[in-house]
């Protein structure tokens, strides 16, 4: 069977992680697989050398037997082109990000400007938002055939566009993502926290962790937030000392280091957030978690035992999770626990077992 990936560009983030996953395990499977790409960035051990697209491109799609995007501009451009099986890999549903950033709730530095320009421009973004939003909808409304990556996100699509959506359920390597076998908790240092995400992405809610940490420094208790994000740091991450480290494009491996070395994780996304990876990785390398009360957090299981739990937008309440952390030695263990186990039922075996269970499917249909 002949399958291609289209993806806008190979860079670092979750959604590329997810995309470049699925592209080797058919490989292993013994799929013929094509990974399609605007432009190449040197940032992951790719084992599928990636094609870039240009129009002469579209000649060929004839030739594969499924199609799979997940940006819904790819999805547009292939159904256009009368792709007839063409999937739509949703890995976030988009309109919730810009209905959060319509409302004010999804912040980030650049709409905390103040000025006639500022807020001109937010307004012309507005409206701009709500055009998109429309467009989004129309893409998802498309017959093509769905999948995605999270059990909320696939009640989501088939509760509003009343289509069938599969489930292929993201999933991490646990021979990566693993605790040190031996670790003592905050030894000889100060707590380290751990946050992975851009601020320039509002739904990824890292003003909060931020402000928790403030709030934390006022109050005498002395942590090192770690930052780590896909592109660069904001002007409050850069001024001041809130954050002790930030880091960029760092690949898996690495990653899995800066886990382990964690004492504590914090997750505050809001309710764009597709699936969450980092969370379920720093719960299978036996990070004690703050992660936020969202749908996508809600379904890893419906025991919230395994994390401490905090509304979204509740900076103190970030910063009472780690004082919890820190004081309360039977909670954080009982957490430790409980995470290792809900992070090992997401693992990369599953995964391939739901795609490859999707693939025979689909390519069986007529």
């Amino acid at each position: 069977m002949r399958v291609a990936y289209f993806i806008r560009n190979i860079g670092v983030s979750g959604g590329v992680k997810v995309v470049l996953q699925h592209v080797q395990m058919l490989k292993e499977d013994g799929y013929d697989v094509t990974l399609f790409t605007n432009r190449v960035k040197d940032s992951w051990d790719l084992k599928v050398k990636p094609v870039v697209f240009d129009p002469e491109s579209f000649r060929y799609l004839s030739d594969f037997d499924i199609i799979v995007a997940s940006i819904y501009h790819d999805v547009k451009m292939l159904f256009s082109k009368g792709i007839r099986k063409l999937v739509h890999l949703c890995q976030g549903y988009e309109p919730i990000d810009y209905l959060s950033r319509i409302s004010g709730e999804s912040v980030t530095e650049r709409y905390q400007r103040k000025g006639f320009l500022s807020l001109l421009e937010s307004r012309l973004d507005i409206l701009k938002f709500r055009k998109r939003i429309r467009q989004i909808e129309a893409v998802y409304a498309l017959p093509t055939f769905k999948a995605a990556v999270s059990k909320h996100l696939v009640e989501l699509l088939e509760s509003k566009y009343h289509q069938k959506c599969a489930l292929i359920q993201n999933g991490i390597d646990l021979n990566i993502f693993h605790p040190y076998p031996e670790k003592v908790w905050g030894a000889n240092r100060k707590i380290r926290i751990l946050s992975v995400g851009s601020a320039d992405v509002g739904f990824k809610g890292i003003v909060d962790t931020l402000d928790a940490v403030e709030f934390l420094k006022q109050k005498g208790i002395e942590v090192e937030l770690i930052r780590v994000s896909p592109g660069i740091p904001s002007r409050r991450e850069k001024e001041g000392d809130l954050v002790h480290q930030f880091l960029t494009g760092v690949k898996e491996k690495e990653m899995a280091e800066l886990y382990r070395d964690a004492d504590i994780f914090i997750s505050s996304s809001l309710e764009g957030e597709g699936f969450g990876l980092p969370a379920i990785e720093a719960l299978a390398s036996g990070v004690p978690s703050i992660l936020t009360d969202i749908s996508t957090y809600r379904n890893f299981n419906e025991n919230k035992d395994f994390a401490y739990f905090v509304p979204t937008h509740s900076p103190e309440k970030i910063a009472e999770g780690i004082e919890s952390f820190i004081r309360n030695v039977e909670f954080r263990n009982k957490c430790i626990e409980n995470g290792l186990r809900v992070a090992h039922a997401f693992s990369l075996e599953r995964t391939k077992n739901d795609l490859i269970k999707f693939m025979t499917d689909l390519h069986s249909e007529n």
